[in-house]
């Protein structure tokens, strides 16, 4: 069985946000030809299309559709265990320029809950 690479995942989910092939590669930062490629790599890993003609450019077929809410959290359980492990890891320091306005208002929220998820970065 092959595994669902996440950045297959993200190329497909930035052409289902996007619309186009065109537009997603935009996105992603990548040429249409290699989303193009991404997409037929993901298409053939689950042996069913993905994408169809619809007027002038490309829909979802019914596989793309139940694809769309998997890919969405296995991305996002993959980011989250990401940011577990990779921010249980984190430690230094960090400097911080900003302007007194928002060092009085926001910044202390987004300092107390930065430190709780980081605890050895000071």
């Amino acid at each position: 069985m092959e595994t669902l690479d996440p950045d297959l995942l993200r190329t497909f989910l930035a052409f289902v946000d996007s619309g186009s092939l065109a537009q997603a590669a935009a996105s992603i930062g990548r040429s249409p030809s290699a989303v193009t490629t991404q997409m037929q790599r993901l298409e053939e890993i689950l042996g069913e299309p993905l994408l169809a003609p619809q007027g002038r450019g490309r829909g979802l077929t019914p596989a793309g559709e139940d694809l769309v809410g998997h890919a969405r959290r296995i991305l996002a359980a993959h980011r989250e265990a990401w940011l577990a492990l990779k921010g249980a890891r984190a430690a230094g320091r960090v400097a911080i320029g900003t302007t007194q306005d928002f060092a009085d208002s926001g910044l202390p929220d987004l300092l107390r809950a930065f430190a709780g998820s980081h605890p050895r970065v000071r």
